[in-house]
């Protein structure tokens, strides 16, 4: 998602004008601001554009064909004999042969003419691709640039202003509470709190109002670092003992980011003593599907206290007795994980570095893992679905390949823009809801593909924690499901041609719960 004006935008379908729909008593559901991609996106159009093309050219064959067929049929035999008995109507014949085949109406120049519109029809598809990269390269090569001069500025500056907050800070922190603040009359100590409170609160209100801002931010990830590194020497380029730091892009600063990580395999383990409730109940809608995640969420218990690492394989049999697969993959547990501090929680800040650094990582390999626990075998069809990490580790499960027939991703408020993209014949459904920075986090829009279908929608929701919740999803979703757009159609109809939705309630499910956690 791109702030309103951003020229980076990809381009969007209007979504299609609907009467407000509710999903229970007073409850509108949230309107989509934005649809990218898919069975109707601009890129499910560029084949149709090559086929015209190619239609152009094989016209433009046959007329020329025809008019080679002019010389023929002039030198026919019984048209020549007839020229002494009848020159007029030999001489009428000879000219309408020749317009109809080299005159200025005739097949020959009709041939140029259609051969002519092949070649602009693919000139213009060529530029109208070269013109999105052009703009896609100039924007990364700005926030580059931009986060270089934060960085060296932040370093470079530091003697001047990191001693004072140093010292105010040490200060503050060790004499407000035990001598300060109880000297402070209460009504001045309630203003301060008040005020330190609002200062939280305009920030949190900042971010949602500039959604845009915060992606350039995260685009420029990567220059930031050089700037950082390049900053502590400022006086001698290349940086401390003239070895230079280079993350071009916001995929390489995370790169660099998880290196400071111990490297771990995850590993799934079976939890009979866990339960979903809407386990043994196959998924009937969008909103059906992310209700049942946010159960498996759940597990984890508040700040990861439960079961972290908790994932569950739904098996599905229909009544064509095909077994499908539905796998719940909830988003990070522990978002305060440093390297020091890395534990067997899978679902950390390691692991959200290492996906969006494209690498491999323990949160993928334990979801491999739980499919094979689960008894899946290759050729059966596997639905993802995913909030956060999760739909981070489900799109590149898609997009980098598994031992399993993964046709089908569902994600909710996950960067996937860093992905090389899917394979023909996907389905991927992504929502991100409007306020929500963390789809952002990779710098860039998701590319507008055939098989990626990126959907907007305002749900709101209290803070930045809550516009990233689940129930904002939940209600997107929703939203989906109502939706007369033909994209959002042809995707949700995929989901159920394919087994993994089930609105007549037709199929039965059982379900297994795994717990996915780190090993070194």
């Amino acid at each position: 998602m791109s702030a309103p004006g951003d020229p980076r935008a990809t381009p969007t379908a209007t979504p299609t004008a609907t009467p407000t729909v509710t999903d229970g008593p007073g409850r509108a559901l949230p309107p989509l601001t934005s649809l990218t991609g898919g069975a109707t996106g601009l890129a499910a159009s560029w084949p149709q554009l090559v086929a015209l093309a190619s239609a152009y050219d094989a016209s433009g064959d046959r007329l020329r064909d025809w008019a080679g067929e002019g010389s023929r049929v002039l030198l026919d035999a019984d048209l020549l004999a007839s020229a002494p008995l009848a020159p007029r109507t030999f001489a009428a014949a000879e000219a309408a042969v020749v317009a109809a085949c080299a005159g200025p109406d005739g097949a020959l120049a009709a041939s140029a003419a259609w051969e002519t519109d092949a070649v602009m029809v693919r000139v213009t598809l060529h530029w109208l691709r070269e013109s999105d990269e052009l703009v896609r390269a100039t924007f990364e090569a700005v926030d580059l640039l931009a986060g270089r001069a934060v960085g060296f500025t932040l370093t470079a500056s530091a003697p001047l202003w990191l001693p004072g907050a140093v010292v105010v800070g040490g200060a503050a922190a060790l004499l407000w509470p035990t001598l300060l603040r109880p000297a402070v009359p209460p009504s001045v100590r309630r203003d301060l709190d008040r005020g330190l409170t609002g200062v939280g609160r305009l920030t949190e209100q900042w971010l949602l109002e500039h959604p845009g801002l915060v992606q350039h931010l995260a685009n420029g990830g990567g220059g930031l670092l050089d700037g950082l590194w390049d900053g502590l020497t400022p006086a001698t380029p290349g940086g401390p003992f003239g070895l230079p730091s280079s993350t071009p892009d916001t995929e390489s600063a995370a790169g660099l980011l998880a290196a400071l990580y111990d490297d771990r395999t995850g590993v799934a383990v079976p939890r009979g003593d866990l339960a979903v409730g809407l386990g043994a109940v196959a998924p009937a809608t969008l909103a059906g599907l992310l209700t049942h995640l946010q159960q498996v969420a759940a597990l984890s218990g508040p700040d990861g206290r439960g079961a972290p690492g908790a994932v569950e394989v739904q098996t599905l049999h229909g009544p064509d007795g095909q077994v499908r697969h539905v796998v719940y993959l909830p988003g990070t547990d522990d978002l305060g994980t440093l390297p020091w501090t890395q534990d067997s929680d899978v679902r950390d800040m390691a692991t959200n570095y290492l996906l969006l650094a494209g690498e491999g990582n323990a949160y993928q390999d334990g979801v491999v893992a739980a499919l094979e626990q689960a008894g899946v075998q290759p050729d059966e069809p596997v639905l993802l679905v995913g909030h956060s990490q999760g739909g981070m580790t489900a799109a590149a499960l898609l997009a980098q390949g598994s031992p399993y027939d993964v046709t089908h991703v569902v994600t909710a408020g996950s960067p996937t823009a860093h992905l090389d993209g899917f394979p023909a014949g996907a389905h991927v459904v992504s929502l991100e809801n409007h306020g929500d920075v963390v789809p952002l986090l990779d710098g860039e829009d998701n590319p507008d593909t055939a098989e990626q279908l990126t959907v907007g929608f305002d749900a709101g929701g209290a803070g930045v924690v809550g516009h990233h919740g689940l129930p904002a999803y939940v209600a997107g979703a929703a939203a989906l499901d109502a939706s007369t757009h033909p994209g959002v159609v042809e995707q949700v109809q995929s989901l159920t041609a394919a087994g993994f939705l089930d609105p007549g309630g037709h199929s039965t499910a059982s379900s297994q719960v795994l717990q996915v956690v780190a090993e070194r």
